[in-house]
């Protein structure tokens, strides 16, 4: 494999030699090493990674849904041990209420309701306030 220097690749990508050693020691540049623990190496076919401050890039990072899932299932868990503490784990039903809630495609109050329903009775899901 041919190898180019951090300050051939500044030329090529228009960014100073600084920026490019930076980026190497970020792991930024796929394929970029250290020899001798002073220079860097770069593959001749690496491309100049994209500018973390634009919108493209900040679009590309991780998509919202990724970001919401391991949010939620960070929540959950949460809740799962606090629950677990007094002696009431969840459920598998009880996730996935937490994540039709989390997804937004209830509301607490909606879900709430429901068991009421389920488990005590319509009357009293009518009076509930929550």
């Amino acid at each position: 494999m041919d190898y180019i220097t951090p300050k051939q690749a500044a030329g090529l990508w228009g960014i100073s030699e600084r920026r490019v050693e930076a980026l190497c020691a970020n792991g930024r540049i796929d394929g970029a090493e250290r020899l001798g623990g002073k220079m860097w190496v770069i593959p001749k076919s690496a491309t100049k990674p994209m500018d973390g401050r634009t919108k493209t890039a900040k679009l590309q990072t991780k998509p919202l849904e990724y970001a919401l899932t391991l949010e939620t299932d960070r929540v959950i868990e949460m809740v799962n041990g606090t629950m677990a503490i007094e002696g009431m784990p969840l459920t598998d039903e009880d996730r996935g209420r937490l994540r039709i809630i989390m997804r937004r495609e209830a509301t607490a109050d909606e879900i709430v309701r429901q068991l009421i329903v389920k488990h005590g009775g319509n009357a009293n899901a009518k009076r509930l306030r929550v």
